[in-house]
């Protein structure tokens, strides 16, 4: 096979893979969890550290990230919140992903985290967060369900808590900055920072009556 040949493959498979999961919930799969670990070079707001920075890391924070997959946010940032007391939740629809990162944390002395087996349009989780992360999780969801998703994760968040949602044009499921604007504003949030460009980058969203909040 000619490189041609090897690239039109790759856009062929972008394109069916995005097109089907607009319509039917279709999250990566576990055997490619080595690719999903990697920080995209070409992709700075991708990047753990740039996701960790941004956020506001207070004492006792909870933070739930769905879609967590092999735990590449969720495994520093638990680390990096384990001094002030905080605690990481990972939630994913996937048993072997979620194995994988539990052997990493435990690898990494990593206590203060917890996983949740669940797709989370189920809406069966109990406890509040400070900060819930969508890292390239937004076009997994069915586009008929996407709104009612959100309006369930915005039922486990604190009054004054964030929204931070990662999306990269590299994902085939890559969302861009106006639709996640418009449909975060649907369900009641309105933007309060964000870092990187319209090809790459995280946005926080807060709940439209602490629009103080925006920095």
């Amino acid at each position: 096979m000619n490189i041609l040949a090897l690239i039109a493959l790759v856009i062929t498979c972008w394109i069916g893979w995005r097109l089907y999961s607009n319509r039917h919930s279709m999250p990566c799969p576990a055997w490619l969890s080595w690719m999903v670990e990697l920080d995209n070079p070409f992709a700075k707001a991708h990047k753990a550290s740039e996701i960790i920075q941004m956020l506001q890391l207070k004492n006792g924070i909870r933070i739930l990230d769905i879609g967590c997959g092999p735990g590449r946010v969720l495994l520093p940032l638990a680390k990096k919140i384990e001094e002030k007391g905080g605690h990481a939740t990972g939630l994913d629809i996937q048993a072997e992903m979620i194995e994988k990162t539990r052997l990493k944390a435990r690898d990494l002395n990593i206590s203060n985290i917890d996983f949740i087996k669940l797709s989370i349009d189920e809406g069966k989780i109990n406890e509040p967060y400070d900060i819930v992360l969508m890292i390239c999780v937004l076009g997994e969801i069915p586009q008929n369900n996407r709104k009612s998703v959100l309006q369930k994760i915005a039922n486990h968040l604190q009054s004054n808590g964030i929204i931070s949602i990662t999306e990269t044009i590299f994902d085939p499921h890559f969302q861009s900055r106006k639709y996640v604007s418009e449909i975060m504003k649907e369900v009641g949030f309105v933007e309060a920072k964000f870092s990187g460009n319209r090809l790459a980058y995280t946005v926080h969203f807060k709940k439209k009556e602490n629009k103080e909040w925006q920095q």
